[in-house]
């Protein structure tokens, strides 16, 4: 046997069907076999040492895959939804674009499995190496992580109709094997010179007499240079090549009708779901935008400011700077509720800290960062729903690394970003503990004081930032009703961290910083509280942020 298991960091897959439009809002799912293929060639040309793999190796890879139909071992779950915005055109007036894809459930895999193929060692290391460098299928938003297994012991439920599976019917594009190639190609040479030859009986036209018969049936009129003679030079041609040449369907491939299990079937996504619909109105907008992070490696839970601080940064970069005059720093054109500065460029000093949070995460518990969310208590509009879609991809520049005082040699470091989707703090609170409800919370990283630390302590300085945001009264409770207690450590990814092993300062900006040290808490309040729940100084950037420990 030989497989190949897929996972989708960031739950999406993309992909359109051979033949249609995009803004059919349609979905190729599962992936084709011959979308497979073409998948491990893209990663040789890219990525493969030639050297050590000549052709001969790769093709010989394809052409034992392309002799038999893969089954699939699909996950359950999956769900159709799509995105919908307008679009700016030269003419000035937009378009409606749609943006379909299916929603994987998170851990989920998808396998592909050839149960009779079993590959040499020269096969199987190289096919190894092509998939652990796939990092998307599909369109280049699907990111995906690959495998190799030899020994897949789950249960296919979608395969070929014609080997005895059951289920609704979906028909996928699957490549001609070598010999079936090889017929296939001789029959159409054969019909294309037929088609030459009778057209060459007829009177030239005069734009013919000019230009010479040989050179216009090379022209693109012409399909037989889409006809490679290898099966793999065929599958490698680019989709314009086909499709300029008038072919219906690539011609080393062919439809094959597959089944799927109930279980496997793409579901449309449930009715009144506000998530990645961009369908809120004025009165009801969304608070939270929240992201799937992807890269390798990730960052630490401890570098949780550093992060919130780059996100800030990449939000601000989408609405640039402007600079009064030489002598003064620029100025973010970005409004207050992303920048936190009034129009002057000064910090706001609003008691109820209504400017963005940019809260990294670690929703897994591994102990490292797998999630942004931007959290505005006073709504985020459709101007700033637009730009926060766009944040795609965030970086840590050597120079940054520098002025944090670590300067170790490294290149930057660059992760992508997912956006979930939109929401309310209840939207996400199934996998996001931070937009939990309950009346117990936990640190996660560490809280500082915000002013000087005073005889009451943390609890005291606790209390009082509570009180100063209003918490208190929005919950219904006393300030002097909670109970705190502190801690040493906390378990990050099974291992017990201190406070010194949090980075627990700003990079610039120049803020005074009174608590340099800070604490880890435990919180319990007299009623339930919902997230999240951030407080003290950075807690804007992910410092002071707690997880809610059990819920309703």
């Amino acid at each position: 046997m030989f497989a190949l298991q897929f996972r989708f960091p960031a739950g999406r897959y993309h992909a359109t069907p051979w033949g249609r439009n995009v803004n059919e809002a349609d979905v190729a799912w599962p992936p084709e076999p011959w979308r497979l293929l073409r998948a491990l060639i893209a990663v040789y040309w890219r990525k493969a040492d030639h050297d050590r793999w000549p052709e001969e190796v790769i093709s010989r890879l394809i052409d034992t895959l392309a002799e038999t139909l893969p089954v699939y071992g699909l996950p359950e779950g999956v769900i159709h939804v799509h995105t919908r915005h307008y679009m700016p055109t030269e003419r000035g007036k937009p378009t409606l674009v749609f943006d379909a894809f299916v929603r994987i459930p998170e851990h989920e895999m998808m396998v592909a499995a050839w149960p009779e193929i079993v590959l040499d060692d020269e096969l199987f290391t190289l096919a190894a190496e092509l998939a652990a460098a796939i990092g998307y299928l599909g369109r280049a938003e699907s990111w995906t992580e690959c495998d190799v297994l030899t020994d897949w012991r789950g249960r296919p439920n979608c395969g070929p109709v014609a080997a005895g599976f059951r289920g609704d019917h979906v028909r996928l594009l699957a490549p001609l094997s070598l010999t079936t190639y090889a017929a296939e190609r001789r029959r159409l040479i054969a019909e294309e010179q037929q088609h030459i030859a009778s057209v060459a009986k007829k009177p030239p036209s005069p734009r013919r007499r000019e230009a010479g018969i040989a050179e216009v049936f090379r022209s693109k009129d012409s399909g037989i240079d889409t006809l490679p003679e290898r099966l793999i030079d065929a599958l490698s041609l680019d989709t314009a090549d086909y499709q300029d040449r008038g072919w219906h369907h690539p011609p080393a491939a062919h439809e094959v009708l597959y089944a799927c299990a109930k279980n496997a079937v793409i579901a449309a996504a449930p009715s009144g779901s506000r998530l990645l619909t961009g369908s809120f109105s004025n009165l009801d907008s969304p608070t939270v935008a929240r992201y799937l992070l992807a890269g390798r490696p990730r960052p630490r839970v401890e570098d949780t400011i550093r992060l919130g601080e780059v996100m800030r940064r990449a939000a601000l970069s989408q609405y640039g700077w402007r600079r009064e005059d030489s002598k003064r720093p620029k100025i973010p054109r970005a409004p207050w509720q992303v920048s936190g500065r009034d129009a002057d460029g000064r910090p706001l000093r609003k008691a109820s800290h209504s400017h963005a949070y940019w809260l990294p995460e670690d929703a897994d518990s591994d102990g490292l960062i797998d999630h942004i969310s931007v959290f505005i208590a006073g709504g985020i509009d459709a101007q700033l729903r637009t730009k926060l879609d766009r944040i795609t991809r965030i970086w840590i520049t050597p120079r940054q690394r520098v002025e944090d005082g670590e300067d170790d040699g490294l290149s930057s470091l660059e992760w992508r970003l997912a956006l979930e989707g939109f929401g309310r703090p209840s939207d996400f609170a199934g996998g996001a503990h931070i937009f939990g409800r309950s009346t117990r919370w936990r640190s996660v990283t560490p809280f500082l004081a915000a002013g000087h630390l005073k005889a009451a302590g943390y609890a005291g300085e606790l209390r009082r930032l509570i009180k100063r945001i209003g918490m208190d009264t929005r919950f219904g409770f006393e300030a002097s009703e909670i109970e705190v207690s502190e801690s040493r450590k906390i378990p990050v990814g099974g291992t017990d961290r201190r406070v010194l092993h949090f980075h627990r300062f700003r990079s610039r900006g120049g803020e005074k910083q009174y608590d340099t040290m800070g604490t880890f808490l435990e919180v319990t309040f007299p009623r339930h509280v919902e997230g999240p729940l951030a407080l003290g100084y950075g807690s804007h950037f992910g410092l002071g942020l707690f997880t809610a420990i059990g819920g309703n």
